[in-house]
């Protein structure tokens, strides 16, 4: 198996950096108060973490369903074809409570005939596998469906130390983030404050080997010439 591997995308890129307002527009026009001056200024950067990791476990989301113009014989069928899961499963020496229950429906489904005969009821139920026999998982699907599975709604690749991967993911972002902003303003002249906003964001979609984030940070800034005094490196840190 491969190594854990910790890689920060960078991109540097111009659509990511929005100014709230033009340096030099202190005021709202036509404004002569101090009481109607505008809001501080500010400027948004979007970094991005990525952590590469090993996949040591597998979901296997899968549903079993049966069709009978009976209730009780629509449920013996569909049960039926669960001992025959759970036996395999022991057979192959698979260890318990691996399989969990997800979701399981009984109800008459009304045919689009018309006519009272031609009802059926629907057995149904979604079970989910999580398994560290990584190595199987082709095998076991093709198992499943010859019992009588008859849907492999999904497969998802994962880590067992998911959520430590995403607090170090989410480091590189900020760190991503931070950096930006900081050649930003010395690029234009600016001097750096400290950030006033912060909104991460995961994918829903889990990668095959790979967690990353994209948090964006709205930092608040100064037109000055002087770009010697930026944000230190641990600005963001009580943000973590």
């Amino acid at each position: 198996m491969k190594k854990v591997i910790c890689a920060v995308s960078i991109l540097l890129m111009s659509n990511n950096i929005l100014f709230a307002i033009e340096p030099q527009q202190l005021t709202k026009p036509g404004c002569m108060t101090a009481s109607c001056k505008m809001e501080p200024q500010q400027f948004s950067v979007t970094g991005y973490g990525k952590v590469l990791y090993t996949v040591d476990l597998v979901d296997i989301r899968f549903s079993v369903s049966v069709r009978d113009s009976d209730a009780e014989s629509s449920k013996k069928k569909h049960d039926k074809i669960m001992v025959k899961v759970n036996k395999y499963l022991k057979e192959k020496e698979y260890p318990d409570g691996i399989l969990s229950l997800q979701d399981s429906i009984l109800q008459r489904q009304i045919s689009s005939t018309g006519k009272r005969d031609d009802d059926f009821y629907l057995a149904r139920s979604e079970y989910l596998i999580r398994t560290d026999r990584v190595q199987d998982t082709n095998s076991l699907q093709i198992d499943l469906v010859e019992i009588g599975v008859d849907e492999i709604q999904s497969v998802t690749l994962l880590s067992s130390k998911q959520r430590q991967l995403e607090d170090e993911a989410r480091k590189l972002a900020i760190k991503d983030a931070l950096e930006k902003a900081d050649l930003t303003a010395k690029t234009l002249g600016l001097k750096l404050g400290k950030p006033v906003n912060m909104r991460y964001e995961i994918p829903s979609a889990v990668s095959a080997n790979f967690v990353e984030v994209t948090v964006k940070v709205t930092f608040s800034f100064q037109a000055e010439t002087n770009t010697q005094e930026t944000a230190p490196a641990d600005a963001v840190k009580t943000q973590q």
